[in-house]
């Protein structure tokens, strides 16, 4: 053989970037989420939460690029998934038996609803946020085959009050007069259809339009209450017979730049957990830096959540496990043959270097045989390389998978 290309080849599954979407095109995507020992810890704090033994919110954060968004997923999935495929993802990654358990006791004691939500650039105010939290929980009712069976929803409201004769005469004022710009020449039947229709971003622009007439126009009968909303989320908990409601809200960072002296509903809906298994997993940068220090709406908010905070990080020795797991062996026997006689070849070459680097980073001998030809210094620098290689942790992902020409001398062209 010529060159390590002939061994083995990278996953091409491997991708450097993980979000909703991504795994909702390769279903199986989450099941390579290598589950270093951050990840560990937050699925612990997530059965004490389930348990109630911890009746709070958990709040993940960390820096850019250290994989929360890939994190959180695998979280859900674990949830979604069968028994069958939980298991198996603790088995391929040889976790904690205890830990495989106690997940697999909580996911056989009841129904657990997992929603996802991404972004929350566009929520100002509690209207959004109430409208947002009751637009998801309902989508991931629908998705999960469970009949919404609580009161009206804010939106269904809205319907059965502009569709009431008087109500829509009177709405029809405004909507073809002083705000039929807002509307585009919209009449109120057109805004019923369109409220019975759209989903997504057209939805939540339209119900902010709505909103925006009835806080001018007071028209209290479009208002909801973070106290309302928490009175339709107990309904939905007991009325389906549900263990739970997880709220998983990633990239929320920027709804405490948005609403930084506004956070009186949102911490309504955090003492929800006190009472009712409804649980927000909120992903954010590092906190610290989202409040000024002793800021006291921090102070309450983070009372709600569990301390401390579960922090995502990639430890020095992920860069060999993520090798490791991304470098799949071929497998032709002559070819595995002939790799095992070159692998203790270098084992036996690189057998001092091992020893200093596991002493040193606690990476164990196993993790640095999986990633040989790559010499262990290398891997051990290999998050600063690749923050050079372009300009964060994220990176050290494309480094190993790199498609982006031949300018570009990453791992691939080294087995090459």
């Amino acid at each position: 053989m010529k060159t390590y290309r002939d061994y083995f080849d990278i996953d091409p599954d491997y991708i450097s970037a993980i979000d909703e979407r991504a795994i909702e095109n390769e279903p199986e995507l989450w099941k390579k989420f290598y589950p270093h020992e951050t990840f560990i810890k937050l699925l612990k704090t997530f059965v004490n939460v389930l348990d109630r033994k911890q009746k709070q919110s958990i709040w993940v954060e960390g820096a850019y690029g250290t994989g929360k968004s890939h994190a959180v997923l695998t979280l859900k999935k674990l949830l979604d998934v069968s028994n069958e495929e939980a298991n198996a993802y603790f088995d391929k990654y040889k976790l904690n038996n205890d830990l495989k358990n106690n997940f697999t006791r909580i996911k056989d004691s009841g129904k657990i609803l997992t929603v996802h939500r991404y972004g929350s650039s566009n929520i100002h105010g509690d209207n959004d946020l109430v409208f947002a939290i009751q637009e998801s929980i309902e989508r991931a009712l629908k998705k999960a085959g469970i009949k919404n069976q609580g009161r009206d929803s804010l939106r269904e409201a809205i319907i059965r009050y502009l569709t009431d004769s008087e109500n829509k005469q009177s709405f029809n004022v405004f909507v073809t007069g002083s705000y039929a710009t807002e509307f585009g020449g919209a009449d109120v039947d057109e805004i019923i259809e369109r409220l019975k229709t759209y989903e997504g971003t057209a939805l939540h622009t339209l119900m902010d339009t709505i909103f925006k007439v009835a806080h001018e126009r007071q028209i209290r009968a479009f208002s909801m209450t973070a106290g309302d909303l928490a009175d339709w989320i107990t309904e939905i908990i007991k009325v389906n017979n549900l263990k739970a409601i997880v709220f998983i809200w990633d990239e929320f960072t920027e709804y405490f730049y948005n609403n930084s002296r506004n956070l009186t509903g949102f911490q309504e809906l955090l003492e929800l957990s006190q009472v009712e298994p409804f649980y927000f997993v909120l992903v954010t940068h590092v906190s610290e830096s989202l409040f000024p220090e002793g800021d006291e709406d921090y102070k309450k908010i983070n009372g709600r959540f569990v301390s401390p905070h579960s922090q995502i990080a990639l430890p020095e020795n992920i860069a060999f496990q993520l090798m490791g797991t991304a470098m799949e062996k071929k497998q032709d026997k002559v070819v595995i043959d002939e790799w095992k006689t070159i692998v203790e070849e270098l084992a036996n070459r690189t057998r001092k270097s091992r020893k200093i680097v596991g002493d040193m980073a606690k990476i164990n001998d196993s993790e640095m045989l999986g990633i040989l030809p790559i010499h262990p210094y290398t891997a051990l620098l290999l998050k600063h390389i690749s923050s050079v290689f372009d300009s964060n942790q994220r990176s050290m992902f494309d480094f190993i998978k790199n498609d982006r020409g031949d300018e570009i001398k990453g791992f691939q062209w080294f087995i090459d």
